[in-house]
């Protein structure tokens, strides 16, 4: 059934790129802005294929050509349509993409799970399938709460150690960063931090950095908010702990008016086909997804 989806889903990005409004929204509407994208854990051969389409399409810049773009709020020393591709937690999968990353020559960011990375605990929110009833709950319950459901029902904590490792180790972290790639923080354990007390949110972010920075031994000054999203306490608490730019998944393009510490973002599927992967890029399959979320 998935596959048959996947095939439908492909069918439909090919008859929206035949309209021409992915072309428009990338040459025209975002020629000048930067586009942002982000994976989880691509297989390498879908991750190569994307980004050889990106590369036709798009001028790869890292997170530091970002932050000086809206530092300056001058984007003239950018190329044309530039491109930030990020990887969100840190899954053992992305030490595979090692060839595609040097190859293509992209300056990825890895905003790592800090608390997994280099360890064989587990990413709590992959216990369960992640479209069940339950785990919808558990993502909208307070902290502690889900923290102790977590443990009571299935022997999860944060640190207990499972059989194998699901995240990079130190030493593959270091392989990419050789590559070019840098390592961002994706907090300490992944709790969503509008449903953290504050003094949990300020170590999430603050202790993530330390972890991180003892592991690859060099600064990390980049931080994604985990699922994307949370109150307005988060700034505090990421501004406190010395970084200087936050992703979020907030849809759109970064403009010289946007905020450092509210980056926007497009979300590519993991196992998407080329055509999907243009159209999502382009802004276009979030646009009309949430156009039909809204009338229906």
């Amino acid at each position: 059934m998935r596959k048959r989806s996947t095939r439908w889903q492909e069918i439909l990005s090919l008859g929206l790129r035949a309209t021409g409004l992915p072309w428009l929204l990338r040459e025209v509407y975002a020629r000048h802005k930067i586009t942002v994208i982000n994976y989880h854990n691509p297989a390498p051969q879908v991750f190569a294929r994307h980004m050889g389409s990106f590369r036709r399409r798009y001028s790869f810049v890292g997170i530091d050509d970002v932050m000086k773009a809206l530092q300056t709020r001058d984007f003239s020393f950018l190329p044309p349509k530039p491109l930030l591709v990020t990887l969100d937690d840190g899954y053992v999968g992305n030490a595979r993409l090692l060839d595609v990353v040097k190859d293509c020559g992209i300056p990825i960011v890895i905003y790592a799970v800090a608390g997994v990375v280099d360890t064989h605990r587990a990413f709590w929110f992959d216990l369960l399938p992640h479209d069940t009833p339950e785990m919808r709950a558990l993502k909208l319950m307070p902290d502690s709460k889900r923290r102790g459901l977590l443990k009571q029902e299935y022997g999860h904590t944060d640190e207990k150690e499972y059989d194998s490792a699901v995240a990079l180790s130190r030493q593959q972290l270091l392989t990419l960063v050789e590559a070019g790639a840098q390592i961002g923080s994706h907090s300490v354990f992944h709790p969503f931090l509008q449903w953290c007390v504050d003094e949990v949110g300020r170590r999430e972010c603050l202790e993530s950095r330390r972890i991180l920075e003892a592991l690859l031994g060099g600064p990390v000054r980049h931080f994604a908010l985990p699922d994307g999203s949370a109150d307005g306490r988060y700034r505090d608490w990421i501004v406190a702990a010395g970084y200087l730019t936050c992703r979020t998944t907030a849809p759109g393009w970064i403009t010289p008016a946007s905020d450092l510490l509210a980056l926007p973002n497009l979300g590519i599927a993991d196992n998407a086909g080329v055509h999907k992967a243009i159209v999502q890029a382009s802004g276009l399959w979030g646009l009309l997804k949430r156009l039909l979320v809204r009338n229906g």
